[in-house]
């Protein structure tokens, strides 16, 4: 699960009244990120537990879906909404061909983060936003 390792923070639900704005944006998404980190754990633990071949990378569907769907849901400030919208569209093809194929390798593109990276001004407000929400401590949030 190193791929995993270093992946952003879940419960997208909590960021509500935030959205649109980049603390909420960011909260959202490490929220998410944090899920998806969780849910790929648990499905690394249960995996482990099965006889069956393949069952940890079946299990993992659900979380890298919920990701993704948690991403999209996200409302980001606007001037990112061109970039999310494309990286929505990316997230939703990558889980698309993980849900078919059922390979690690699919996930190559999540490495750090399953984030694409926004454009550099907007990524490095983003990186300063987080140092002040409590849902990105000891989470990798979109990496210098």
């Amino acid at each position: 699960m190193l791929l995993f390792s270093a992946v952003i923070g879940a419960n997208f639900a909590a960021c509500g009244n935030d959205a649109g704005n980049d603390e909420g944006f960011v909260r959202g998404l490490c929220e998410a990120s944090s899920a998806l980190r969780a849910g790929i754990q648990q499905a690394g633990k249960d995996g482990a537990t099965s006889t069956e071949p393949g069952k940890a990378v079946d299990l993992m569907v659900a979380p890298v879906d919920a990701f993704v769907k948690s991403f999209g849901d996200l409302n980001p400030p606007k001037d990112l909404n061109d970039w999310h919208s494309d990286a929505t569209k990316q997230l939703k093809q990558t889980a698309d061909t993980f849900r078919a194929e059922k390979k690690l390798t699919v996930l190559a593109s999540f490495n750090d983060s399953p984030v694409p990276d926004p454009p550099a001004a907007a990524k490095a407000r983003l990186q300063t936003v987080a140092t002040g929400v409590s849902e990105c401590n000891g989470v990798a949030f979109l990496k210098p």
